[in-house]
């Protein structure tokens, strides 16, 4: 059984700021590169100034102007315990425009074991570590983590369209064109409604693996075994909650770039991959990406300059197993990067010469300047294969799902000191 409960926000001070909170607030912080990181702190009251923190001082200064934040009326309370309609419009690749509808409540955390909470992605310990360092230092959760459940009756959905024309407390567009927009649902009848509707649901994780596996520990760490039976706030993790079925859950891929490999491995790779794999010569990189899209799940896609071999690549035989057997970034992690590249799990785990990448744009600057690399396009999951797998109790590899858009940082903040 899952429990979902409102809670006390600490948000940006609208009375103050207005409700348009563009300037202050950022994607998640495994979303931001250097560049990004640099133009986002510009505006000194800027989220990333907590989530990214001061290189080097373990997130001491970030706790600091939390402190200092609040003190200054930065950041407010909300001033009562709400759950809030998360709506985020956008247009997608097809240029149809859609709504993803979520549910921002603080989430009872559960033991992995008893199932009640799917992960369905491999975490890294050093960015758990990292995690960690912050809500530590923060007393609580600055970003959300982003949890999926099957609202096979539509009955969630239905409690919540009696919200959506609520006058919305917090809104922005992201550079990327999204319309974000916050509700405040404070009605007690539709907060209970929508608490005993997903009680019985299983969550499974989309986005944020490494902030719920902290957020367990964290909790872990706090408790004594004579607390064991007491609920704190930290029992809670901040998230948006989204049904399988809203019209708006999209997953797009997440491609691989692979650095510095040896010449010889570069001049024996066809031969090595025709062993086992299906090879159709594409004339370019987009001729590649649209080939793709029509492909069996298992395909993958490799652009390679140095070589010249630009190609839609296909299994000759199904041979592993099981939900996993039948994606695209799996049979390319196991065939290739660890069987043909030399790859080693350690390796995957610290991103040893290995990047991932969003487009082929940004692919193609890379690849320009760098002679010894390849990319690897894949197919995004459907939401199908991610709640088979996670059923299964299996992991898929790093960064195999991007849900799109973002769910972004410092909208809503979850501080376990709201009492």
């Amino acid at each position: 059984m899952v429990q979902i409960a409102p809670f006390d926000a600490v948000r940006y001070n609208s009375i103050r700021f207005g409700n348009d909170v563009g300037r202050f607030v950022a994607p998640p912080y495994d979303s931001i590169d250097r560049g990004m990181e640099r133009s986002l702190k510009k505006d000194r009251l800027n989220i990333t100034h907590l989530t990214l923190g001061n290189e080097g001082d373990e997130y001491l200064t970030a706790g600091k102007r939390l402190r200092r934040w609040l003190n200054d009326e930065v950041l407010v309370r909300d001033g009562g315990r709400s759950l809030y309609l998360y709506e985020q419009t956008f247009q997608g690749t097809n240029g149809i425009v859609r709504v993803r509808t979520g549910i921002v409540a603080v989430v009872r955390i559960e033991d992995p074991s008893n199932g009640a909470i799917l992960p369905h992605e491999n975490t890294i310990p050093k960015h758990k570590a990292d995690r960690m360092a912050l809500m530590s230092a923060l007393g609580g959760n600055s970003e959300q983590i982003f949890m999926l459940y099957d609202d096979k009756t539509g009955e969630v959905e239905e409690a919540l369209d009696s919200c959506r024309k609520s006058a919305e407390i917090l809104r922005f567009i992201d550079p990327e064109g999204v319309h974000h927009r916050i509700v405040r649902i404070n009605d007690d009848a539709v907060i209970s409604r929508i608490g005993s509707l997903l009680e019985s649901e299983r969550m499974l994780i989309a986005d944020g693996h490494h902030r719920y596996e902290t957020a367990v520990e964290y909790r872990n760490r706090r408790k004594g075994d004579s607390e064991q039976h007491r609920v704190e706030p930290s029992d809670y993790v901040l998230a948006t909650l989204v049904s399988f079925r809203n019209p708006g859950l999209v997953i797009n891929p997440t491609h691989r770039l692979v650095r510095n490999i040896d010449e010889k491995t570069l001049a024996t790779f066809r031969n090595r991959l025709d062993e086992q794999f299906v090879i159709r010569d594409c004339q370019s990189p987009e001729e590649l990406e649209s080939a793709l899209k029509g492909a069996p799940a298992t395909a993958f896609g490799v652009w390679c300059p140095s070589n010249g071999l630009i190609a839609l690549v296909e299994p000759k035989e199904a041979n592993i197993p099981g939900p996993l057997g039948g994606l695209s970034v799996f049979v390319l992690q196991e065939r290739v990067l660890k069987d043909i590249l030399g790859f080693t799990t350690d390796m995957l785990d610290k991103k040893t010469n290995i990047e991932f990448i969003k487009d082929i744009g940004s692919a193609r600057f890379e690849l320009s300047s760098e002679e010894r690399s390849m990319f690897f396009m894949v197919k995004a999951p459907t939401v199908d294969q991610v709640k088979e797998v996670a059923k299964e109790g299996l992991r898929m590899p790093h960064k195999s799902t991007y849900f799109y858009p973002k769910i972004w940082s410092g909208v809503l903040l979850y501080l376990f000191g709201e009492g």
